[in-house]
């Protein structure tokens, strides 16, 4: 299952702690798992982000789960899954790619943590998650930006748990350029 990420906060001391008295409290992440972050991709879909962006060179999948993008990606390429011991936000070896259906409750610490270490990432998430924060747009764009938005009509139509329209998204490091757009053009 996919952590999801809370940002908690604990007394440094509760045994000087006085009626009345103010203490600071110190901020911990603590990762408990997100059941409807686990939503497996169909065959069709991952094999056409696959096809459509060409990913090339060191490859990474951070959230295999099925293998279903890490079977398509090219020789030599890499994986991450928490529920099998590999924790992506233990991962810091560079890579060329990323392409993956990452965890959406915590899309935005996702991605920053995907920019530390691809040039190129694809990710198949609801189109919404892209443009949900003005903070997480400023990053973005200080990394670099969209090449392009392939969209999939709705994740309903995909077997997914939600309605909202669904997209691959491709960011690319230092990208400055315009974003374009494509449809895929028939469903299952």
């Amino acid at each position: 299952m996919t952590p999801m990420i809370f940002l908690m906060t604990h007394w440094s001391n509760w045994s000087n702690c006085q009626l009345g008295t103010e203490k600071q409290m110190q901020p911990a992440l603590i990762y408990i798992p997100v059941k409807s972050d686990v939503v497996y991709t169909p065959n069709t879909l991952a094999k056409d982000v696959v096809d459509y962006f060409r990913p090339a060179g060191l490859c990474l999948d951070p959230c295999a789960g099925n293998n279903v993008f890490y079977d398509l990606l090219p020789a030599g390429a890499e994986w991450c899954e928490i529920e099998r011991g590999r924790d992506f936000y233990a991962w810091g070896k560079p890579v060329d790619w990323i392409v993956s259906n990452p965890p959406f409750s915590h899309y935005a610490a996702w991605m920053r943590h995907s920019m530390k270490v691809a040039r190129n990432i694809v990710y198949l998430t609801p189109i919404y998650k892209v443009f949900a924060s003005g903070k997480f747009q400023d990053e973005l764009f200080r990394w670099g930006g969209i090449v392009h938005i392939r969209r999939y009509g709705t994740g309903s139509e995909w077997g997914f748990p939600f309605g909202h329209a669904l997209a691959a998204v491709h960011y690319k490091a230092n990208y400055t350029g315009s974003t374009t757009w494509s449809r895929y053009a028939t469903l299952n």
